[in-house]
């Protein structure tokens, strides 16, 4: 019978000591724990950094809730006082800044500069749900006159993002420079 296959890992043999596995299912081989030996862990997991909020998004999920944000937000404004007041530029500002503030720390980039591309598609998205999207002219004077008109908003949006991004990378990066970065891509 001992020449006969065994279907069990390892062929029948008896198996190694339990050992921490990679993939832990917080289920431990060796019984079960005893109660009070599992620290308590926080409800709400959270970022390490200054300028980090919430769990640490992918970018992505980021990306996608400003772009969301700033579509009804752009949509709820049009038709009650207009795009052009400050409340939709100091709205889309934020709504920018919260998404690099709240996506994790290796994906810092695309959210840091994606301002410009998310004032444009919140206004396209707009339009087309407020039913602007009929003729082609009444499209494209009423998505580009107000970008047209937020263009030094979207700027200060770029550069607030960017340096909010830097900042943040810098902070759970602390010897990283760029300068440097550069200098040793060059020598290389």
């Amino acid at each position: 019978m001992a020449d006969r296959w065994d279907p069990r890992p390892g062929g029948g043999r008896p198996s190694r000591p339990a050992a921490p596995s990679r993939w832990s299912t917080g289920s431990s081989s060796r019984g079960p724990r005893p109660s009070g030996t599992r620290p308590p862990r926080d409800p709400r997991p959270r970022q390490a950094g200054r300028f980090a909020v919430g769990p640490g998004f992918p970018w992505p999920v980021a990306s996608g809730a400003a772009l969301v944000l700033t579509s009804l937000f752009a949509w709820f404004l049009q038709d009650r006082s207009g795009l052009l007041g400050l409340l939709f530029p100091v709205g889309y500002l934020v709504f920018c800044l919260l998404a690099v503030c709240a996506v994790r720390v290796d994906g810092v980039l695309v959210p840091a500069l994606q301002a410009p591309v998310l004032a444009f598609l919140a206004l396209v998205i707009a339009a087309i749900v407020r039913g602007d999207a009929s003729g082609s002219t009444l499209f494209v004077l009423g998505v580009f006159a107000p970008l047209a008109q937020l263009f030094w908003w979207m700027l200060v949006a770029l550069v607030g993002c960017a340096v909010l991004g830097l900042l943040r990378f810098r902070d759970a990066n602390p010897g990283f420079s760029a300068l440097g970065a550069v200098r040793g891509v060059r020598n290389a």
